[in-house]
């Protein structure tokens, strides 16, 4: 059984592994069609309309633009098979990375206490919706759940921004203090509106999971036993409901990351988000690039860790393959 599990976790990892490089492929290729399906020159972005003509032709022969599509493409390909995500047009010299690293941590961490609040939040209503199952209050909570689910993000976080800031003065209308633990202060709101999305799926999955726990021959048992309901709960019905909520995280972190653009922009907070509309206002094709490519692989890494922590937690699944 444990040569069966490790050999799950090496094929796992491989097949994301696989995963990562074609991503990398699909990412490099279709930003750079897409960037010159748009009108304009990203030199000329870069210098300014009234710059002359043999300075723009001069910043494209050496940020390579004069070369062929194809040339382009594959000189890409080549640095991203390297490790490297190139050098940004519109700051010479600076490497990508450099440039969208500190991004990037801000967006993780606000995703990630989006994840930690629609868990806290997702997973106890869940329970209670299927201990109340077909009652007026389950009702609601479905309607709930399922009007948070329809909400746009940018809505929930300018609905969030009115009241909760501006209204009541609990938390600043936007901006980021730079170091922990004083950007909590700034981080809460934001999450607070991702996790209007993942909240209410959370909910629902726990919900449906904790319903099929309870009909399961050991729960009937349990009660004709006499065992306390809250023994219960916790015991067979709360870990059977968590299983699925593990994959649903997992996907759903990685969309996060890339749904927290909208959200970052609203509340001023320096994530990807700042990143990506200023590299979109200068054409910064390595930059647009870098951010597409780091929020792709996260979402891939994101499910490989939840196909990781389904294994170990999850013998079904190690006994069916």
């Amino acid at each position: 059984m444990k040569k069966i599990g490790i050999t799950l976790i090496v094929r796992t990892v491989f097949v994301r592994a696989l995963q990562i490089v074609i991503v990398g492929l699909f990412v490099t290729v279709g930003t750079n069609l897409l960037v010159r399906l748009v009108p304009g020159d990203p030199a000329r972005a870069i210098l300014g309309e009234k710059a002359p003509a043999e300075v723009v032709e001069a910043l494209r022969r050496e940020l390579g633009l004069d070369q062929p599509l194809i040339q382009q493409i594959a000189g890409s390909l080549g640095r991203l098979l390297q490790g490297d995500l190139g050098t940004s047009f519109a700051y010479r010299g600076r490497e990508v990375v450099s440039l969208i690293a500190p991004g990037f941590a801000v967006t993780a961490s606000l995703a990630a206490v989006a994840i930690v609040l629609s868990l806290v939040a997702g997973v106890p209503v869940g329970l209670w919706l299927a201990l109340v199952r077909r009652t007026a209050a389950d009702l609601v909570g479905r309607l709930g759940t399922t009007v948070l689910l329809a909400l746009p993000s940018f809505m929930a976080a300018l609905l969030i921004l009115y009241f909760l800031s501006l209204k009541l003065g609990l938390a600043p209308a936007g901006g980021w203090a730079g170091t922990w633990p004083q950007n909590a202060r700034y981080v809460w709101l934001p999450a607070l509106a991702l996790t209007t999305y993942l909240g209410p799926l959370i909910a629902r999955t726990v919900r449906q999971a904790a319903l099929d726990a309870i009909g399961q021959p050991f729960v009937e048992a349990a009660r004709a036993r006499g065992v306390p309901l809250r023994s219960i709960v916790l015991r067979h019905v709360l870990p059977n409901a968590l299983l699925p909520v593990i994959t649903l995280v997992g996907f759903n972190a990685g969309i996060l990351v890339s749904g927290a653009v909208t959200v970052e922009t609203i509340f001023a907070v320096p994530g990807l988000g700042s990143k990506l509309l200023q590299a979109m206002a200068t054409r910064d094709l390595p930059v647009m690039q870098g951010i597409a490519f780091v929020t792709a692989v996260s979402i891939v890494l994101f499910n490989l860790l939840a196909d990781l922590l389904n294994i170990a937690m999850d013998p079904r699944i190690r006994r069916t393959n």
